[in-house]
């Protein structure tokens, strides 16, 4: 550093700092354009619709695990408790992760429900027309078909609490004593457990 009042020594202020600046008005004309896209997308591949179905997941990590949200794709359980095999499901519009794993049954037991129902509502056309083989749908169910925007999106319920007057138990509830007395009652069952086991011991 300079002491007192001298020059800077060597000193570089031209940097051209407006060469690396980047604007971003074209965005409102990228977001048209996307737009766009999607339609001429859907319009190419219709019927089927523009995504694939995806699984109800957790985040992962404690301090995020609370939210919930779309996975990568369905597990092999998963598949194999709805009776799919893993490459018919990526023929029908349905994402396969191979690296995830189910941690509970209540995960295995929505994403299972989730498979049943699009495959009651599936709808598959025949390859060559005119030409309906074992599995195909009906001609009066191709007839009205529709094609879907999303594969059941994942809507968040509404929790909306009660107003109501605290009561006077609750004001004289101490957190810190409740805390303190159950750390109390464990260690005494600590204790009575490893007296327990040095009995058995002996």
């Amino acid at each position: 550093m300079v002491s007192h009042n001298n020059v800077v020594p060597e000193s570089y202020y031209r940097k051209h700092w407006k060469d690396y600046v980047k604007n971003r008005f074209n965005q409102p004309a990228k977001k048209k354009k996307r737009a766009i896209k999607r339609k001429q997308k859907a319009a190419r591949i219709f019927p089927r619709p523009l995504g694939q179905l995806r699984p109800i997941i957790r985040c992962p990590t404690l301090a995020k695990n609370r939210k919930v949200r779309l996975g990568r794709g369905f597990t092999m359980e998963e598949l194999k408790e709805a009776g799919l095999t893993p490459r018919y499901a990526r023929t029908v519009g349905i994402a396969v992760d191979l690296r995830r794993r189910n941690t509970n049954e209540e995960q295995l037991k929505v994403n299972t429900e989730r498979l049943n129902l699009y495959k009651s509502k599936l709808l598959i056309f025949p390859r060559k027309p005119k030409q309906y083989k074992k599995g195909d749908s009906t001609k009066e169910e191709l007839a009205k078909v529709v094609q879907q925007k999303r594969h059941f999106g994942l809507e968040h319920a509404k929790v909306v609490s009660e107003i109501r007057t605290i009561t006077q138990e609750e004001k004289n509830f101490s957190a810190n004593e409740a805390i303190k007395a159950a750390l109390e009652e464990k260690k005494k069952a600590d204790i009575e457990f490893g007296k327990k086991l040095n009995q058995e011991r002996s």
